[in-house]
């Protein structure tokens, strides 16, 4: 990958245009042809660049270092960890990546090393997310300090903030929701689709924590994001919103109703995922509804 290509990816997955990011600091054109062509630009032009789109030199360079792909494939190899749920390996993986973390200060290693706590006290202990804040506190104002200094975001900072939704406090969640609905509710479909992912995520906490009266709206915005090429948004939005109804008290929603939202996965041959959400609702309605039958 030229340094041109590198930079212009970043800048795409920010959803920011060359006119937007050169305003003031230098001719579009110019940035045009270091991106399509691969031209110099000075240190300075550079700096002003990367500040604009705040990202740092070295985030720029590990896109366009052998560095990139070896994340990648370590990434890989955490995630077939994960699924054949080996935890002598995983403990020597977080251990190696929070060496890693303080000694290049790269946040990519950090979010790992906390992503990998989590799953190991998921698969050794009687986990809660409530209990894992308790004793991850520093960790996770870590992710809050690091994903409130990025103003535009990118694959990375939606992925980070997806996996560590569960730790904040709700307060947090909005104040990025309200920067999130500024930057990225666009007609960017990239920027969109992260969108509506977050919205789906925060539609999943609000779940978990019983904030059931913010459900509905969240789903109507994703209804309004929605067309026919995204209708898993829609699908998975009425779900929550029917399973949102059956944990009130008194319920305004039935299992039957919950369920057939979902149905369309097991008609269309997706048992796997039916059955996951069908589990999923069965450990929400124990654990809102205190062992009640599900």
């Amino acid at each position: 990958m030229r340094s041109g290509e590198g930079f212009k990816q970043l800048r795409k997955e920010r959803g920011v245009s060359q006119r937007k990011l050169t305003e003031g600091i230098c001719a579009r054109s110019t940035l045009a042809t270091f991106e399509n062509e691969g031209s110099h630009l000075s240190v300075e032009l550079c700096s002003k660049l990367f500040d604009r789109l705040n990202i740092r030199i070295n985030t720029y360079f590990s896109m366009i270092s052998d560095d990139f792909d070896s994340k990648r494939a370590e990434f890989s190899a955490f995630k077939k960890s994960t699924i054949v749920e080996d935890i002598e390996e995983l403990q020597q993986k977080k251990q190696d990546y929070f060496t890693l973390y303080t000694s290049t200060r790269d946040f990519y290693w950090f979010n790992l090393y906390l992503h990998s706590e989590r799953i190991i006290s998921q698969l050794t202990d009687s986990f809660s997310y409530e209990t894992f804040k308790q004793a991850h506190k520093r960790d996770i104002t870590t992710v809050k300090k690091y994903l409130n200094k990025v103003e535009n975001w990118s694959h990375f900072e939606f992925a980070v903030f997806s996996n560590s939704i569960w730790y904040f406090d709700l307060d947090f969640i909005r104040l990025i929701k309200k920067r999130l609905e500024k930057n990225d509710k666009t007609s960017v479909e990239d920027k969109k689709e992260l969108y509506a992912s977050f919205l789906l995520n925060m539609s999943s906490y609000c779940l978990e924590y019983g904030h059931f009266e913010l459900i509905e709206p969240l789903k109507e915005e994703l209804f309004e994001l929605s067309d026919y090429t995204n209708m898993y948004w829609k699908i998975m939005s009425s779900y929550q919103l029917s399973l949102a109804g059956e944990l009130l008290d008194p319920p305004s929603a039935s299992k039957a109703e919950t369920l057939s939202h979902i149905k369309v996965y097991e008609q269309m041959g997706e048992e796997d995922h039916y059955q996951n959400m069908v589990k999923y609702r069965k450990r929400l309605i124990e654990k809102h509804k205190k062992g009640e039958p599900s």
